[in-house]
């Protein structure tokens, strides 16, 4: 397959529900844009949720990291390109260039996923899941894959809330985003009026579940870096791990 046919470009318009109160895109919801490019260039390839479903399977997002040099605001319009960019034991990996209506770039993107089995919960290698392998095209944003995050050393803030319906997609779990949004309610108002998000990574490490009370912890590294942790408090099992830098 050409090169060219791996990539997928869309555009999407901000509409002011998903901004904040700086009228600037939620962090979040950027990341909900890149999921969304990422489903349809997987489904366009042949190896996307239709594919997998029929086999009982679904992709998970394992680990991600965000770099961004401006997020755009209210009533503008941003492209996403995406592609797969390799893969490497039970991983697939995937990258994406964010990008404002001059084409100028506004951030970038690498991402690992792994596909699992929906009755076990467990990995699947990629070998089971694709018996024709799985296309990808030579073209990598950032020297390395996506980090893996240390443990936190301690707290220094902490917020609590239930897994509700709205935090819930279509394999019955947080859907990554609100790992996003519930990681920023540790901060105080003012770092979103002053500072601007340059960067973040995640690491995601297993499924947070239907009613189950969410305990998410930061910890300030640096002056504009932070740690954060989300934990599951009926087994204090560690969901997830982030790292944020601002500036």
């Amino acid at each position: 397959m050409a090169d060219a046919a791996l990539q997928r470009t869309d555009d999407y318009y901000i509409h002011s529900y998903e901004t904040d109160f700086t009228t600037r895109l939620r962090f979040s919801c950027l990341n909900r844009y890149m999921q969304e490019s990422a489903w349809k260039n997987a489904e366009q390839l042949g190896f996307g949720f239709s594919d997998l479903i029929r086999k009982n399977f679904a992709w998970v997002l394992t680990r991600m990291l965000i770099s961004v040099e401006k997020l755009p605001g209210w009533n503008e319009t941003i492209r996403i390109a995406t592609w797969p960019s390799g893969q490497e034991g039970l991983f697939a990996f995937r990258d994406f260039q964010i990008f404002d209506q001059k084409e100028r770039e506004l951030g970038r993107a690498t991402s690992s996923w792994c596909v699992i089995d929906l009755t076990t919960r467990k990995p699947v290698a990629l070998q089971s899941a694709f018996e024709n392998g799985l296309a990808e095209l030579d073209k990598r944003l950032f020297p390395g894959r996506p980090p893996k995050i240390a443990a936190l050393k301690r707290t220094d803030s902490e917020w609590r809330t239930v897994v509700g319906y709205q935090d819930l997609d279509v394999n019955e779990h947080v859907t990554n985003s609100r790992y996003i949004d519930w990681i920023f309610e540790t901060f105080e108002l003012g770092i979103f009026r002053e500072r601007r998000l340059r960067s973040l990574a995640i690491n995601f490490l297993t499924e947070a579940l239907y009613q189950h009370e969410i305990v998410v912890k930061s910890e300030q590294k640096s002056a504009t870096g932070f740690r954060h942790a989300v934990f599951q408090t009926c087994n204090q099992r560690e969901i997830c791990r982030a790292e944020t830098v601002w500036e």
